[in-house]
């Protein structure tokens, strides 16, 4: 009888978990993932710092995925002693595949200061940099929407051909002048382009 409420407790405990990290899953990512890159990654003297939209997509993927596995552990109840144990096994696995997935995305980021730009890429624990002499072309690129002509992103065309686009936020407009600072150091300016 005592196991029988201690497994119905369990499982109750189990069901508010799974519904706190469904709910969860859309808040948590936007209110953490931000300050704690910020903490780590942050550097003092910068112009441009923010997370990809990956990161936050990712980090909502994962927390589903977590709530998702709980929800298939809560639904499945094995008999034997035997599946239990392959049962915890999995739904531990399922855990820390997801844990790893929430800890990348904390390290995707990009950072623009006085060297350059520094982008973080998603299975990399190593930063991309790009140096501002690397770069021998800046666009803006704008379209017009509902009648007014709008900057869309910033395109960096880099000596070996290759581009770097980053669309355009209120963070990046407000770094823009800086990015033109330091281009104009080296002889360049941002041209606008319009599409």
């Amino acid at each position: 009888m005592r196991s029988v409420s201690v497994e119905t407790n369990s499982r109750q405990i189990q069901l508010g978990i799974i519904i706190v990290l469904f709910l969860s899953s859309l808040i948590i990512p936007v209110i953490l993932l931000f300050p704690i890159q910020e903490w780590f990654y942050r550097p003092k003297e910068v112009y441009y710092f923010e997370p990809y939209l990956q990161a936050y997509l990712i980090f909502m993927a994962a927390l589903l995925f977590m709530a998702l596995a709980l929800l298939i552990n809560y639904l499945i109840i094995p008999e034997t002693k035997k599946g239990k144990s392959i049962q915890r096994g999995i739904l531990i696995t399922s855990f820390l595949i997801a844990l790893i997935f929430i800890a990348l995305s904390f390290n995707h980021y990009k950072v623009m200061d006085s060297n350059g730009i520094h982008m973080n890429q998603f299975f990399s624990l190593k930063e991309d940099f790009v140096a501002w002499e690397e770069i021998v072309k800046a666009e803006q690129v704008n379209v017009k929407k509902d009648g007014a002509t709008k900057p869309e992103r910033l395109v960096f065309t880099l000596k070996d051909g290759s581009t770097i686009e980053e669309p355009t936020s209120t963070k990046l407009m407000l770094a823009k002048n800086f990015i033109s600072f330091e281009l104009n150091q080296r002889g360049l300016t941002i041209e606008n382009v319009f599409e």
